[in-house]
């Protein structure tokens, strides 16, 4: 188990916004000062960080910003993860991932900045759907984000050949404006499958997602790239 303390400073601006965007995404245009307190505490009991085959990892991250830090973002929120691995027969792997996150102003805050809120979708989440494309968008289509998220993941991996394992999982979950709304309405989920490849350079993961309930979205499938063995 171990805790992270950090501060980070950010000057943010946002600018050349297309005369043709809607009203929330125009009201995002100018510059803002962040100061902000970051937190974490881990309980991490898995067998190895690369490719775990059994134990679990649990996070809980709280933050705040603006206040008596200055800046002029004041906002505060967390983000719980949690994973739990298990080692089946001829070396299979089942995985079962979930994290849930909020976040709101406070104080005299007036809004939570688009770059501070929540999205999900892409290849660390919601595998079948564009990067941070699941959630409230306006009357274009334009993601705006939200202040609340929920989310799970099952996966299921065995070994093909020697540094090369085979997957198939179910990504799903919901992004909704409001804080602290967790009523489970607009769920997107996925199914899939990928292949993990251990090369010189280093775990390459390579995933392609199929959606199921789609929330709105549009696409038939996505192929996502990354780096490490696990989701």
């Amino acid at each position: 188990m171990y805790a992270t303390l950090g501060y980070r400073l950010e000057d943010i601006e946002i600018f050349n916004v297309s005369s043709g965007a809607s009203a929330l995404i125009k009201a995002e245009e100018g510059a803002r000062l962040k100061s902000e307190i970051l937190t974490s505490i881990v309980f991490d009991r898995r067998d190895s960080p690369i490719l775990t085959r059994h134990g679990q990892r649990i996070s809980v991250a709280p933050y705040v910003a603006g206040g008596f830090l200055g800046g002029d973002t004041q906002i505060y929120g967390f983000d719980v993860e949690a994973s739990q691995y298990f080692h089946l027969w001829w070396d299979n792997i089942l995985l079962f991932n979930g994290e849930v996150a909020t976040v709101n102003t406070w104080g005299g805050g007036d809004r939570v900045p688009i770059f501070d809120r929540l999205f999900l979708g892409g290849s660390n989440n919601l595998r079948g759907f564009d990067f941070r494309d699941v959630g409230p968008k306006d009357q274009f289509g334009e993601p705006l984000g939200g202040k609340s998220l929920a989310r799970a993941t099952i996966e299921y991996t065995f070994p093909i050949v020697a540094k090369a394992r085979g997957a198939f999982f179910y990504d799903t979950g919901f992004v909704h404006a409001d804080a602290y709304d967790f009523s489970g309405d607009h769920v997107a989920s996925d199914f899939g499958f990928g292949i993990r490849l251990d090369l010189p350079i280093g775990p390459l993961r390579i995933d392609y997602g199929i959606p199921i309930q789609r929330d709105g979205n549009s696409g038939s499938g996505k192929f996502n790239f990354n780096v490490g063995y696990q989701f």
